[in-house]
Protein backbone atom coordinates (compact mmCIF):
# COMPACT_ATOMS: atom_id res chain seq x y z
CA UNK A 1 0.00 0.00 0.00
CA UNK A 2 1.45 3.14 -0.96
CA UNK A 3 0.04 7.10 -0.87
CA UNK A 4 -0.91 8.07 -3.76
CA UNK A 5 0.55 11.60 -4.73
CA UNK A 6 -1.52 15.04 -4.49
CA UNK A 7 -2.35 16.80 -7.23
CA UNK A 8 -3.48 15.92 -10.79
CA UNK A 9 -2.81 12.39 -12.36
CA UNK A 10 -0.77 11.54 -14.92
CA UNK A 11 -1.44 10.28 -18.43
CA UNK A 12 -0.28 6.33 -18.42
CA UNK A 13 0.41 6.14 -14.61
CA UNK A 14 -3.57 6.75 -13.50
CA UNK A 15 -4.81 4.77 -16.71
CA UNK A 16 -7.41 1.82 -16.36
CA UNK A 17 -4.74 -0.68 -16.93
CA UNK A 18 -2.80 0.54 -13.76
CA UNK A 19 -5.48 1.09 -11.46
CA UNK A 20 -6.41 -2.71 -12.18
CA UNK A 21 -2.78 -3.50 -11.99
CA UNK A 22 -2.82 -1.87 -8.43
CA UNK A 23 -6.30 -3.54 -7.45
CA UNK A 24 -5.48 -6.71 -8.09
CA UNK A 25 -1.96 -5.79 -6.01
CA UNK A 26 -3.66 -4.75 -3.14
CA UNK A 27 -6.32 -8.17 -3.67
CA UNK A 28 -3.31 -10.18 -3.18
CA UNK A 29 -1.92 -8.33 -0.02
CA UNK A 30 -5.53 -8.80 1.46
CA UNK A 31 -4.48 -12.45 0.69
CA UNK A 32 -1.37 -12.48 1.97
CA UNK A 33 -2.64 -10.39 5.84
CA UNK A 34 -5.46 -13.39 6.06
CA UNK A 35 -3.28 -16.52 5.28
CA UNK A 36 -0.92 -14.90 8.11
CA UNK A 37 -4.00 -14.02 10.45
CA UNK A 38 -5.53 -17.16 10.44
CA UNK A 39 -2.80 -18.93 12.68
CA UNK A 40 -3.91 -15.88 15.17
CA UNK A 41 -6.10 -16.60 18.28
CA UNK A 42 -9.00 -14.24 17.87
CA UNK A 43 -9.10 -12.78 21.64
CA UNK A 44 -5.27 -12.09 21.63
CA UNK A 45 -6.15 -10.48 17.91
CA UNK A 46 -8.93 -8.32 19.43
CA UNK A 47 -6.71 -7.56 22.64
CA UNK A 48 -4.09 -6.57 20.99
CA UNK A 49 -6.00 -4.02 18.43
CA UNK A 50 -8.22 -2.71 20.86
CA UNK A 51 -11.54 -4.52 19.27
CA UNK A 52 -14.58 -5.42 20.54
CA UNK A 53 -15.42 -9.20 20.44
CA UNK A 54 -18.87 -10.64 20.52
CA UNK A 55 -18.66 -14.69 20.87
CA UNK A 56 -21.42 -17.13 19.64
CA UNK A 57 -23.63 -18.47 22.10
CA UNK A 58 -23.71 -21.74 23.51
CA UNK A 59 -25.50 -23.37 21.39
CA UNK A 60 -25.61 -21.00 18.15
CA UNK A 61 -24.79 -23.45 15.37
CA UNK A 62 -22.77 -22.31 12.43
CA UNK A 63 -21.92 -18.67 14.32
CA UNK A 64 -18.80 -17.15 13.74
CA UNK A 65 -16.88 -15.08 16.25
CA UNK A 66 -17.12 -10.94 15.21
CA UNK A 67 -14.30 -8.44 15.58
CA UNK A 68 -15.85 -4.72 15.85
CA UNK A 69 -14.16 -1.37 15.95
CA UNK A 70 -14.37 2.42 14.30
CA UNK A 71 -12.62 3.56 11.14
CA UNK A 72 -12.89 7.60 11.21
CA UNK A 73 -15.54 7.14 13.68
CA UNK A 74 -17.46 4.64 11.74
CA UNK A 75 -18.13 1.08 12.99
CA UNK A 76 -16.82 -1.94 11.17
CA UNK A 77 -17.59 -5.35 11.67
CA UNK A 78 -14.71 -8.12 11.34
CA UNK A 79 -16.02 -11.81 11.20
CA UNK A 80 -13.72 -14.64 12.47
CA UNK A 81 -12.04 -17.15 11.04
CA UNK A 82 -13.16 -15.60 7.29
CA UNK A 83 -11.84 -12.47 8.24
CA UNK A 84 -14.53 -10.77 5.96
CA UNK A 85 -15.00 -6.93 6.75
CA UNK A 86 -18.15 -4.68 6.04
CA UNK A 87 -19.57 -1.29 7.48
CA UNK A 88 -21.92 -2.36 10.84
CA UNK A 89 -25.24 -1.77 8.41
CA UNK A 90 -23.64 -4.58 6.20
CA UNK A 91 -22.53 -2.89 3.39
CA UNK A 92 -19.24 -3.92 2.17
CA UNK A 93 -16.25 -2.42 2.35
CA UNK A 94 -14.12 -0.38 -0.39
CA UNK A 95 -10.54 -2.80 -1.55
CA UNK A 96 -8.80 -0.17 0.18
CA UNK A 97 -10.58 0.15 3.24
CA UNK A 98 -10.19 -3.77 3.88
CA UNK A 99 -6.56 -3.82 3.30
CA UNK A 100 -6.17 -1.27 5.55
CA UNK A 101 -8.02 -3.30 8.25
CA UNK A 102 -6.26 -6.20 7.71
CA UNK A 103 -2.66 -4.54 7.36
CA UNK A 104 -3.59 -2.74 10.92
CA UNK A 105 -4.58 -6.42 12.18
CA UNK A 106 -1.50 -8.29 10.99
CA UNK A 107 0.73 -5.45 12.45
CA UNK A 108 -1.17 -4.56 15.94
CA UNK A 109 0.80 -5.87 18.58
CA UNK A 110 -0.97 -4.85 21.70
CA UNK A 111 1.73 -1.88 22.49
CA UNK A 112 0.36 0.39 24.23
CA UNK A 113 0.81 4.48 22.94
CA UNK A 114 2.71 7.02 24.23
CA UNK A 115 1.08 9.86 24.12
CA UNK A 116 4.28 11.91 22.42
CA UNK A 117 3.14 12.88 18.60
CA UNK A 118 5.73 12.66 16.37
CA UNK A 119 6.13 13.24 12.17
CA UNK A 120 6.41 10.83 10.12
CA UNK A 121 10.10 10.32 9.76
CA UNK A 122 9.78 9.02 13.52
CA UNK A 123 8.23 6.44 12.83
CA UNK A 124 10.23 4.82 10.18
CA UNK A 125 8.64 7.58 7.53
CA UNK A 126 12.39 9.33 6.93
CA UNK A 127 11.88 8.34 3.21
CA UNK A 128 8.10 9.41 2.57
CA UNK A 129 8.53 12.92 5.58
CA UNK A 130 9.22 15.19 2.73
CA UNK A 131 6.51 14.68 0.20
CA UNK A 132 4.30 13.53 2.93
CA UNK A 133 4.64 17.24 4.75
CA UNK A 134 3.93 18.65 0.91
CA UNK A 135 0.51 16.45 0.47
CA UNK A 136 -0.57 16.70 3.97
CA UNK A 137 0.40 19.73 5.93
CA UNK A 138 1.46 22.15 3.44
CA UNK A 139 -1.30 21.41 0.98
CA UNK A 140 -3.88 22.67 4.12
CA UNK A 141 -1.71 24.97 5.29
CA UNK A 142 -2.09 26.63 1.61
CA UNK A 143 -6.02 26.00 1.40
CA UNK A 144 -6.85 27.34 4.56
CA UNK A 145 -4.40 30.04 5.52
CA UNK A 146 -5.56 32.72 8.32
CA UNK A 147 -9.12 30.84 8.32
CA UNK A 148 -8.37 29.39 11.07
CA UNK A 149 -11.99 29.42 12.92
CA UNK A 150 -13.55 27.62 9.57
CA UNK A 151 -10.91 25.43 9.92
CA UNK A 152 -11.87 24.16 13.49
CA UNK A 153 -15.56 24.13 12.48
CA UNK A 154 -14.61 21.54 9.85
CA UNK A 155 -12.45 19.78 12.10
CA UNK A 156 -15.34 19.29 14.87
CA UNK A 157 -17.82 18.48 11.71
CA UNK A 158 -15.09 15.26 10.48
CA UNK A 159 -15.07 14.02 14.45
CA UNK A 160 -12.45 15.54 15.65
CA UNK A 161 -11.31 16.68 19.25
CA UNK A 162 -9.55 19.67 19.90
CA UNK A 163 -5.82 19.48 21.92
CA UNK A 164 -4.61 22.37 23.82
CA UNK A 165 -0.53 23.52 23.40
CA UNK A 166 0.13 22.19 19.85
CA UNK A 167 0.26 25.53 17.32
CA UNK A 168 -2.44 27.84 17.38
CA UNK A 169 -5.05 24.77 16.93
CA UNK A 170 -4.92 20.99 16.80
CA UNK A 171 -7.62 18.51 16.66
CA UNK A 172 -6.92 14.61 17.31
CA UNK A 173 -8.95 11.16 15.52
CA UNK A 174 -8.72 7.93 15.35
CA UNK A 175 -8.00 6.72 12.26
CA UNK A 176 -8.28 3.45 13.50
CA UNK A 177 -8.81 1.83 17.30
CA UNK A 178 -4.72 2.36 18.24
CA UNK A 179 -3.84 4.61 15.48
CA UNK A 180 -3.98 8.65 16.55
CA UNK A 181 -3.64 11.31 13.99
CA UNK A 182 -3.09 14.76 14.96
CA UNK A 183 -3.22 17.95 12.80
CA UNK A 184 -1.23 20.92 14.04
CA UNK A 185 -2.08 24.01 12.69
CA UNK A 186 -0.33 27.67 12.71
CA UNK A 187 -1.89 30.73 11.88
CA UNK A 188 0.19 33.04 9.49
CA UNK A 189 1.94 36.20 10.78
CA UNK A 190 4.06 38.35 8.88
CA UNK A 191 6.65 37.11 7.42
CA UNK A 192 5.21 34.18 7.97
CA UNK A 193 3.03 32.07 6.38
CA UNK A 194 0.11 29.86 7.92
CA UNK A 195 1.76 26.52 8.66
CA UNK A 196 0.78 23.17 9.08
CA UNK A 197 1.59 19.56 9.84
CA UNK A 198 -0.13 16.15 10.32
CA UNK A 199 1.46 13.82 13.34
CA UNK A 200 1.24 10.59 14.91
CA UNK A 201 1.48 8.90 18.11
CA UNK A 202 5.22 7.76 19.27
CA UNK A 203 3.92 4.14 18.30
CA UNK A 204 2.14 4.14 15.44
CA UNK A 205 4.80 1.82 14.22
CA UNK A 206 3.50 -0.96 15.97
CA UNK A 207 0.00 -0.29 14.12
CA UNK A 208 0.84 0.72 10.96
CA UNK A 209 4.07 0.81 8.70
CA UNK A 210 5.03 4.62 7.88
CA UNK A 211 3.60 3.96 4.42
CA UNK A 212 0.29 3.25 5.07
CA UNK A 213 0.98 6.00 8.22
CA UNK A 214 1.19 8.49 5.33
CA UNK A 215 -2.28 7.22 3.56
CA UNK A 216 -3.88 7.74 6.75
CA UNK A 217 -2.76 11.30 6.96
CA UNK A 218 -3.51 12.03 3.42
CA UNK A 219 -6.91 10.40 4.08
CA UNK A 220 -6.89 12.93 7.06
CA UNK A 221 -5.81 15.84 4.40
CA UNK A 222 -8.66 14.99 2.32
CA UNK A 223 -11.53 15.40 4.96
CA UNK A 224 -9.83 18.25 5.68
CA UNK A 225 -9.82 20.09 2.46
CA UNK A 226 -12.55 22.87 1.86
CA UNK A 227 -15.33 21.44 -0.03
CA UNK A 228 -15.48 23.93 -2.97
CA UNK A 229 -11.53 22.84 -3.53
CA UNK A 230 -12.92 19.24 -3.81
CA UNK A 231 -12.12 17.87 -0.56
CA UNK A 232 -13.39 14.07 -0.10
CA UNK A 233 -15.16 12.22 2.91
CA UNK A 234 -13.58 8.73 2.83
Amino acid sequence: MSPAPSGGGQPGLDGPANEASRRQALRERCAEYRSRLAGRDPYTLARCAALGLRAPHDGEAGAEILLYGDCWGEAYTITWPRLEIAHAAGRPVELRTEALWLHYLDRADGHPLTGRWVNLSEIGGLFYQQAFQGYSGDELAWAWGAEVDALRGLCRAQGGWEVAGLGDMAFEWRALPRVPVCLCYRSPSEPAAAWATVLFDAASDHYVAADVAAIVGKQLTDRLMPPASGGVLL
